[in-house]
């Protein structure tokens, strides 16, 4: 009787012992809580690296530059002149300066917003430099000149090209995601058949607007898109569409950046890309006392130089270069 007890409580401490020694392997979270698998979400997601996104400086225009570690990818271009009045028509190269300071050598994606040269001016000669692999656009037809020689440029590169609307969700790679918010395939439907019977179509509205995800980090994207997408946009997503940065659209003009859709994306920082002394005034004040009302952190290509968005997925920073 006494050997079978013995030989009962040298298995109870034995089994204790491997329990109390399995509990000291779990990984503890920010809130000093275990986890017996040995990983958090926060750790899965800084172990997939590190998110840096660009909004460079190129003048009056855009070209935001986003890499994963995985991909690189470009949003716009900017045009391939100055607009700025004491610069107009020079040869604008701070996009191709800017992307060999970041060793840039090939893109996998090159997302066109919208046709205005401001945004696609450099196109074509980005796909000829870098070999771009995908080309992405909203694939509603267009007579502008830096439209159609970017399409040119794709099918002699051999480069892919991707059309897309809202809904689709677009991989970057390393658990980043873009998801397109507009345009809706009411809008390219209505503005190619337009086009087709030579009528009129904003083309700012026409513009690729979305949401880039990587873990608890969010920025959404805007292009040139006015007041009249941002109200649909808002009744569509409404509180889905918050995130921590804002890319302003239309370099900060008055006529995006509408007062409630901005409250309902609640970002903490707003990015305004415009050249200085430009001829429209951008940004305007409207957009600039928006923010300022709604206690939101602002930078501009314009007096901060090229800034940059950098997380883990978890924290992020933005910082000016000036």
């Amino acid at each position: 009787m006494i050997n079978k007890m013995y030989r009962y409580l040298v298995v109870m401490v034995f089994t204790l012992a491997m329990l109390v020694s399995g509990c000291g392997q779990g990984a503890v979270s920010d809130n000093g809580a275990t986890d017996n698998t040995g990983t958090t979400a926060a750790a899965e997601t800084q172990s997939k690296g590190q998110l840096t996104v660009k909004v460079l400086d190129v003048g009056q225009g855009d070209a935001i530059l986003i890499n994963t570690g995985e991909q690189v990818i470009l949003i716009d271009t900017g045009d391939d002149k100055y607009r700025e009045d004491n610069r107009k028509n020079e040869d604008n190269n701070q996009l191709f300066a800017a992307l060999d300071k970041e060793g840039i050598t090939h893109i996998d994606k090159l997302i066109m917003t919208h046709a205005h040269a401001d945004h696609i001016g450099k196109a074509a000669k980005v796909i000829k430099k870098y070999g771009v692999t995908e080309l992405i656009h909203n694939g509603i037809p267009s007579a502008s000149g830096a439209f159609r020689n970017a399409l040119k440029a794709a099918k002699s590169q051999g480069t892919k090209q991707i059309k897309v609307k809202a809904g689709d969700v677009l991989d970057f790679g390393n658990g980043v995601s873009f998801k397109v918010l507009n345009p809706t395939s009411q809008i390219i439907e209505n503005d190619t058949q337009d086009l087709q019977a030579d009528k009129k179509v904003n083309v700012n509205n026409e513009s690729i607007v979305g949401i880039l995800s990587f873990g608890d980090f969010s920025m959404l994207f805007t292009g040139d898109a006015e007041k009249e997408v941002e109200k649909d946009l808002l009744a569509a997503y409404g509180n889905s569409l918050r995130c921590k940065v804002y890319k302003a659209p239309h370099h900060g003009s008055h006529t995006s950046s509408s007062f409630n859709y901005v409250k309902a994306v609640q970002p903490e920082y707003a990015i305004i890309s415009c050249g200085p002394n430009n001829k429209y005034g951008h940004p305007h004040k409207e957009t600039m006392q928006t923010f300022k009302k709604l206690k939101i952190n602002v930078l501009e290509t314009d007096k901060d130089g090229t800034v940059t968005v950098t997380t883990d997925g978890n924290t992020y920073s933005v910082k000016g270069e000036r």
